[in-house]
Parts: structure tokens; sequence; C-alpha cells
């Protein structure tokens, strides 16, 4: 109880002190009273994340890091039509100017098939190699030119090729793409068979 003597500030410390700690153990109760909240789902896309170790995604980030001009652009033939019909072209934002990069159209990993498909209906299948002098082009050149041409990132053609992968299990061929590509009987029908199923497992 407090004395005559007491003055405001022993009156403030004694009528505070309890105080808070009675809000300090209310809180810890709510607390502990309170349910766990749910855990948040992990979008599908989040649990593939690209393997920075391979050779093959070192070579995605070289050409999606590249300014230069667009390859899938300046070797179209214009009888063939543009391949990325129907998607946007990249418009490069402020931070591209700045940053003097390539702008980017985001694409889905399915969206990504697509347009490989459609280059390589529009400039022709090779093996062996990324791509040839008549602008023909392997599945993994395919990946680099839709890359290149502003269409998704290279987290975009990672996802793109687990699907690729994915559906070689399914037909019974467990192996890389780039050696399935290769397969002295494979020919570009092959390709585009396997693009579509990709781009739309059933």
């Amino acid at each position: 109880m407090p004395t005559a003597t007491t003055t405001v500030l022993d009156l403030d410390e004694q009528l505070l002190g309890p105080l808070l700690v009675a809000e300090v153990e209310s809180y810890l109760r709510a607390v502990a009273e309170r349910p766990a909240p749910a855990p948040v789902p992990v979008p599908a896309a989040a649990a593939y994340r690209p393997e920075p170790g391979t050779a093959w995604y070192q070579m995605a980030l070289a050409v999606a890091a590249d300014p230069a001009p667009t390859p899938g652009r300046t070797d179209t033939r214009p009888e063939a039509g543009p391949w990325w019909a129907g998607h946007p072209l990249p418009v490069p934002t402020l931070t591209d100017r700045i940053r003097g990069r390539r702008p980017v159209a985001p694409v889905t990993a399915a969206q990504h098939l697509q347009l490989m498909d459609r280059y390589i209906a529009e400039h022709g299948w090779t093996q062996g190699q990324l791509w040839d002098r008549e602008g023909r082009v392997c599945v993994l050149g395919a990946h680099l030119k839709v890359l290149a041409a502003g269409y998704g990132t290279p987290g975009t053609a990672w996802q793109a090729r687990l699907l690729i992968g994915n559906q070689l299990g399914r037909l019974g061929h467990p192996i890389r793409v780039d050696t399935w590509n290769d397969q002295p009987d494979r020919t570009q029908a092959d390709i585009h068979h396997l693009l579509r199923a990709a781009a739309n497992p059933t």
C-alpha cells in the first residue's frame, strides 16, 4: 500500500510492474492456446529447382544473361510465319535497360515446350549438335533458342526439361533427352510427338 511519502515515480513502478507481468503472462497464454498455422503448400513449380552444377543449366544461364540480339528472330524464314505467334513479344522494362539484360516474357514450362515444338517445325531438326548452319536445332538447341528469344527463364526451361524426362519415362526411355535425340532411328516426327505429349501429359 503506498504511503504518504511515496513519490509519483515509486507509485508508477509499483503499479506498472505487476500490470506488465500480467500482460506478458496473458499474451503467452494466448500464444500457447492459439492453434498452429496450417503449413503453406509449396507450388508444384517451386518443387523443381534447377541444378546449378549441371553444364546444361550453366549454358541456359549464359544464354539468358546475353544481351545480344535475339537469335530466334533473325533466322526466321518469312514464308514460315513467326514461331512465337500468339505470345507477347518480350518488352524491356526500365530495369532491363539499366542492367543491359534481355527482356523476358513469362511463359509456363508447357508453353516453353510448345514454343520449342513450333521452333523445330519452322527451322528444322538436327542431331549431334545444338544447331547447324541452316538453323536446324536439336531438342537442347530448341530449349536455348526459345530461351534466348526471351520466353521464360532458365528455371522455366529446366522445368520443361523435367516434363520431357517424365514423358520419356512413361514411354519406357528413362534416358537423357539429348541421348534420345541423337539415336540413329530417331525422326523429327518423334521429336514433335514427345514435345507435345510432355506439354500436355494425360
